[in-house]
């Protein structure tokens, strides 16, 4: 298999939202109960907020607890060395962990007040890094945003989070709106990806973020993700920080960053 079939081949997120969402209330598409997935996550996003002082910096304490937090189950090939850290439902973390680890220390350095996510999936990024935001600013709100709800156990993070569910809407909705944070990763199309940054990227106070910067499986889609980051890189280089966590053994995923000064 050559690279271009492994990272075509590679499965698209909203692929995994096939299930019937009647039967989301406990069971996921192959009829495997997240439940226990979900009380698993809870302790991981309790035990991140009552951890000790600057345990949140660290990266193999960081990545202890994403391997636990766990990551939604697939059988993606780019993704084998991490088989393990696999749930055996789709709830989990949809990331190459060492990326999201390194992106969560650099967020939690920047620490902003607030943040917005658009595109939320299951939830679980979103739980995950309001977790460690809220542990180094108790007041950080994190805004999600979907154009449909197949969140997970909202309910129960939120008892814990200071999580606020904007679905169903999309960037529109809040254009020109300013958050210390705004993170990227729903449509992946060049001009959904793009339309999501000149409503709310733009404007972010602090740093702005893009999910899959080097996810090439989207390339059809006029240029996809992988178009909408080159371009961002090459309008603000000059006045932003540019930087970038890809550490798949070929070019997949990643997480690119802009930094305001």
């Amino acid at each position: 298999m050559n690279l271009r079939e492994i990272i075509l081949g590679a499965p698209k997120k909203r692929e995994l939202m096939a299930c019937d969402m009647e039967t989301v209330v406990k069971h996921d598409g192959r009829g495997i109960d997240f439940t226990p997935d979900i009380h698993k996550g809870v302790k991981v996003c309790r035990d991140i907020l009552t951890s000790d002082e600057g345990l949140v910096y660290n990266r193999r304490w960081l990545l202890e607890r994403i391997q636990e937090f766990g990551l939604a189950y697939q059988d993606w090939s780019l993704l084998e060395h991490f088989n393990h850290w696999r749930n055996t439902s789709h709830f989990g973390l949809q990331q190459f962990p060492t990326e999201f680890a390194d992106f969560l220390i650099l967020l939690a350095r920047i620490a902003p007040k607030n943040g917005v996510e658009i595109g939320v999936w299951r939830g679980a990024s979103s739980y995950v890094m309001c977790a460690v935001l809220q542990r180094i600013t108790p007041e950080y709100q994190h805004t999600m945003i979907d154009i449909a709800d197949g969140v997970f156990a909202f309910e129960e993070f939120s008892d814990i989070l200071n999580l606020k569910k904007a679905i169903p809407s999309t960037s529109t909705d809040f254009r020109g709106q300013e958050f210390d944070f705004v993170f990227i990763d729903a449509d992946h199309s060049y001009d959904g990806a793009t339309t999501d940054y000149l409503n709310l990227g733009r404007y972010a106070k602090k740093i702005v973020a893009f999910h899959d910067i080097h996810a090439h499986e989207y390339d059809h889609l006029n240029g996809g993700t992988v178009r909408t980051w080159r371009e961002f890189k090459a309008a603000n280089a000059t006045t932003m920080s540019i930087l970038e966590f890809a550490h798949s053994p070929v070019p997949w995923m990643g997480i690119g960053v802009g930094i305001k000064q």
